[in-house]
């Protein structure tokens, strides 16, 4: 063992220099084992080893999960220390198939520790596994354990150096295989540069290999590197001065101007010369170890160098020639197979040597199919193909230098196709005929077009004298050349008469209006040089003295050498569709009843007033006028006898305005009249003499005679009015005024007047909830209903309360706006069924989503206009279907004042309703007493009592009597009573007292949305 260290220390000695030239690089040694004592012992026993003059960089692994991890990292790993026993007994042994199959680390050297003498025979594992070493941890001492690793290092070396050896003699016999390659000379100064280090020993890092002349050939003074490894692996193909290290630089430069080997204290560049043109050199780091070699050795290794070198430079020379060759082929054959025309060469024997893609694809082959087949197997026709066969004889026979031919052809789909082939000679050195080529070009377009215009010329005439327009053509002089039946219709004169005459004499037109003539569009035409049309509104003059309305066109006709030859004259006869358009137009302005301007085209003029007003400061009035009695004619008489009274207003009222004024029927017996260029005393006097016109008039209809009156608004149009919209509103509202103080009479509007703003508020209010209705503005409210008979007050109903979100404005916007601020305007204008109609919906879809769920019973309210709706009882069947609402569960709530004023429509829901199985309630009862009457005819199940008596019935006796004795008269009548406005304590209790069943109030719940408050 002592003559074993010695003999390493000598050659650690000798190796010491090279790591002080920072050329040696430390051991890798990996230590992996699960006992944190045996790292720390074996990092203490190795941290100032040096072998080889290397020191040793330990790597720690405490199991074999962390060591795969740090191996897939190191694949330099130089000696593996390895414990058998880790995560499992196997661990180990495990790991070991790791490294040798899966990493592939052949060189790496193993030493196999155990804990345990005998855990595993050692035998058996040196035998079934790929390890170096085996050692129990006992065994390996400080001395041992530096000797195991050194040992081991030193067979590492040994093989990484026979590695290394065979990896510069695989890249040599590589590059001499692909000496066809584009990049040989790299490969082969790769390889020679890892001989080389294989054989002294070296680090293949820090060996450059450059030439005289740039590998790309563009460059023939400056040195370039070819070929290079480790930190200079970059410069491949660089110039050489563009090393980092200009040492090498300066040495390499030194030994092609010398044209000699040079040998350094720390380095050696070996001169090769592999042409007289062609110089090179390699650089070595660390010189001395070439002094120890053989110099007539080393000559002769370099003159094989500078051989492969000059062989490889040759074989470039040839592929770049073939690559040329194939360049030009490829780029002749692209040009080819790019024509759209077909191109072939045949041989003497007729069988195709050359086909282009287009060819190919005309028969569905690729071009390689169609080489070595005759013409025969694409030619079927056998006449075609003989004169096929002899052109090409005469060719081979040099009886013709070229022959054209158009042929048809029939394909195997049956299409006729032309092709014009034009064929010449191929001659061999001697003159020869060897082949011919050919080119078929595709006219079947072009024969197919010749056919068209034979065929078109002879339809021309048969379409001409058929076609539904009339037609004249003219010379270049604007006489006519023809005419077709039609045009002799129109014009009177037969094509014999007309042929030589100017266009003009047999083609007269004029303005519709004005009767002007109307220049001839054929002389247009000849000038301009263009297409011209006539002017709209032309009618043609015919020769026997009838008038068609027409219209037409005229188009220049050019000869091939773009010269005008002359015109061609198209017109038709429109004069029923003329008509039909002229009537369509005034329908579209007029009312159909009446004849008067309808509501579309009066707000057209209405919108060019206010422009006017606003624009000049011109004064304008509107009145509206609304018929009264109309409904009484046309119900008693019948709507015969109403459209009759409406016809007669046109006539009735015709002398009381002026002629420049526009009457317009804009509703059902709404009327409208615009006074432009009228101030407001003027229009106002206007009115009260329409007033007293219809008041006077006695309208008879059968025998009977009626009444009627108007109500009429009157509204200033000036420089102030903003819109249409907003004038319409306010002469709706002065009309509606006019009609609420005793009808009959004129109202003239203004912002100021009471009425006025009240109408105008609830109009706009009107329009407001229409708006809130489309865009879901609408929200329910749920308010509990509790039972007084127990302790609990147990929740049995909630009602549904409507609220609406407010949008006026940004100071209000988003505020619920309370039912007593919209309701009124609602019933006035007749919204109240759609609005019950989307609580009705929205409450049955809220209950499925949740209401339900708590057992409760789902109040809702109908208002009076829904009661007398017919359809109101088939959307509620529609709604409980839909959501599967259980009847039962519904409690429908009316106000005695809407069941007293519509009691017959009202029985009639009601009973319909108690037989789907619905409860009801009378609702806001005592307001009015006047009810009792009634309730025995109502079929409700609860009288709810109104809130004005229940919110003072402990401070007033009065209210207090009233609710004992509603209740008293509800129970005898077998009806459960609810009481409302419940806000404290002390009504609770009183209630109670009193034996009222249910309380409604914010004593128990304020209203609010499902799942905020509600529920």
């Amino acid at each position: 063992m002592t003559d074993d260290l010695l003999h390493w220390a000598d050659d650690a000695a000798d190796s010491d220099a090279q790591a002080a030239a920072g050329l040696s690089p430390p051991w890798k040694v990996l230590v992996i084992d699960d006992d944190p004592e045996v790292h720390t012992v074996t990092r203490f026993s190795l941290q100032d080893l040096r072998v080889f003059g290397r020191s040793l960089y330990l790597l720690h692994a405490d199991s074999a999960a962390a060591a795969r991890s740090l191996l897939r990292g190191n694949l330099d790993v130089a000696v593996v220390l390895l414990d058998v026993v880790m995560e499992t007994a196997q661990a180990g042994l495990e790991l070991v198939g790791f490294i040798r199959d899966e990493l592939g680390l052949a060189e790496c050297r193993l030493i196999l520790r155990t804990g345990e003498p005998g855990y595993a025979p050692e035998l058996t594992v040196i035998q079934e596994y790929d390890i170096n070493d085996y050692r129990t941890k006992g065994e390996l001492t400080h001395t041992r354990l530096i000797t195991t690793v050194s040992s081991a290092l030193r067979s590492y070396q040994q093989l990484h150096a026979l590695a290394e050896h065979r990896r510069g003699l695989e890249l040599i016999v590589r590059a001499a295989a692909d000496l066809m390659q584009e990049h040989a000379i790299a490969n082969l100064a790769e390889g020679v540069l890892t001989q080389l280090a294989a054989l002294l020993r070296l680090p293949v890092d820090g060996i450059v290999c450059s030439q005289k002349g740039s590998p790309l050939g563009d460059d023939r003074e400056r040195c370039y590197v070819v070929g290079a490894t480790g930190r200079h692996a970059g410069y491949i193909a660089q110039p050489l001065e563009t090393l980092a290290d200009q040492r090498i630089v300066a040495a390499i430069m030194s030994s092609v101007a010398r044209r000699r080997h040079l040998f350094g204290p720390d380095h050696a560049v070996l001169y090769l010369q592999a042409a007289p043109s062609q110089e090179a050199a390699i650089f070595l780091e660390g010189g001395q170890m070439l002094e120890t070699i053989d110099r007539t050795l080393l000559d002769v290794f370099v003159a094989n160098i500078a051989a492969c070198f000059r062989n490889v430079r040759l074989v470039e020379r040839l592929l770049r020639a073939q690559e040329e060759i194939e360049a030009q082929r490829s780029f002749l054959r692209s040009v080819i197979d790019a024509s759209p025309h077909f191109i072939f060469v045949v041989d003497r024997e007729g069988r195709i040597r050359l086909a282009n893609h287009s060819l190919a694809r005309r028969f569905r082959q690729t071009p390689e199919q169609m080489v070595g087949r005759a013409q025969a197997d694409f030619v079927s026709n056998p006449q075609l193909l003989q004169a096929l066969r002899s052109d090409d004889e005469a060719i081979a026979a040099c009886r013709q230098e070229r022959i054209e031919r158009e042929v048809s052809f029939i394909g195997r789909s049956g299409e006729e196709r032309w092709f014009h082939t034009i064929k010449v000679p191929l001659k061999d050195a001697s003159g020869a005929v060897d082949q011919l080529i050919g080119v078929s070009i595709d006219v079947t377009d072009r024969k197919r077009a010749e056919r068209r215009l034979l065929e078109a010329k002879e339809r021309v005439q048969v379409t001409l004298d058929s076609i539904g327009d009339a037609v004249i053509t003219t010379d270049a002089l604007g006489s006519i050349d023809y005419m077709n039946p039609v045009a002799e219709t129109l014009t009177g004169w037969t094509a014999a008469e007309a042929r030589g005459r100017s266009a003009g004499e047999v083609f007269r037109i004029v303005h519709e209006e004005t009767r002007a003539p109307v220049r001839d569009p054929i002389q247009r035409c000849l000038q301009d040089k263009r297409i011209v049309s006539l002017p709209a509104h032309c009618v043609l003059l015919a020769r026997d003295g009838r008038e068609y309305d027409i219209n037409d066109s005229a188009a220049p006709i050019h000869r091939g050498d773009g010269g005008l030859q002359g015109v061609v004259l198209v017109f038709h006869n429109v004069t029923e569709t003329r008509q039909l358009a002229r009537q369509l137009a005034h329908d579209a302005t007029h009312d159909a009843l009446t004849g008067l301007i309808n509501r579309a085209e009066f707000e057209r003029r209405l919108e060019r007033a206010v422009s006017s007003a606003q624009r000049e400061s011109a004064r304008h009035v509107l009145c509206y006028i609304d018929l009264d009695q109309f409904k009484v004619v046309n119900d008693t008489a019948g709507h015969a006898a109403g459209d009759e009274l409406l016809k007669q207003i046109n006539a009735l009222l015709a002398g009381t305005f002026r002629e420049s004024d526009t009457l317009a029927r804009i509703g059902g017996d709404e009327f409208a009249l615009l006074q432009e260029n009228c101030p407001l005393e003027r229009g106002h006097a206007v009115a009260q003499a329409v007033l007293r016109t219809i008041r006077q008039h006695s309208f008879s209809w059968e025998g009977r005679s009626y009444q009627v009156g108007a109500s009429i608004g009157l509204v200033a149009i000036t420089a102030e009015t903003l819109d249409t919209a907003e004038l319409l509103t306010r002469a709706d509202v002065a009309c509606y005024t006019a009609k609420e103080l005793g009808r009959n009479r004129v109202h003239v509007y203004r912002p100021t007047d009471t009425e006025t703003v009240q109408r105008h508020s609830e109009l706009l209010g009107a329009a407001g909830l229409r708006d809130a209705l489309e865009r879901g503005l609408f929200r329910l409210h749920y308010q509990p209903i509790v039972g007084l008979a127990g302790p609990e007050f147990r929740i049995v109903r909630y009602e549904a309360l409507l609220r609406v979100v407010h949008e006026a404005g940004p100071a209000r916007k988003g505020e619920l706006v309370l039912p007593a601020a919209f309701i009124p305007a609602a019933e006035r204008f007749g919204l109240m069924g759609a609005i019950d109609r989307w609580v009705i919906r929205r409450a049955f879809q809220e209950y499925a989503q949740g209401i339900g769920m708590t057992g409760a019973t789902l109040a809702i309210n109908l208002s009076g206009n829904s009661l007398s709706d017919e359809s109101l009882l088939h959307f509620i069947e529609t709604q409980l279907a839909e959501f599967s609402f259980p009847a039962e569960r519904a409690c429908f709530e009316i106000t005695e004042t809407a069941a007293i004023q519509n009691l017959r429509p009202a029985l009639g829901v009601m009973a319909a309703l108690k037989r789907h199985g619905c409860q009801l309630a009378l609702d806001d009862f005592g307001s009015g007493l006047s009810s009792f009457h009634y309730l025995k005819t109502l079929p409700v199940d609860f009288l709810k009592i109104d809130g004005s008596f229940v919110k003072d019935m402990c401070s007033s006796a009065h209210d207090e009597a009233l609710v004992a004795a509603i209740n008293q008269m509800s129970h005898a009548l077998g009806l459960r009573t609810v009481a409302e406005y419940v806000e404290s304590r002390a009504i609770v209790d009183r209630l109670c007292e009193l034996g009222v069943d249910y309380a409604q109030g914010y004593f128990f719940g304020k209203p609010a949305p499902w799942g905020e408050g509600a529920g």
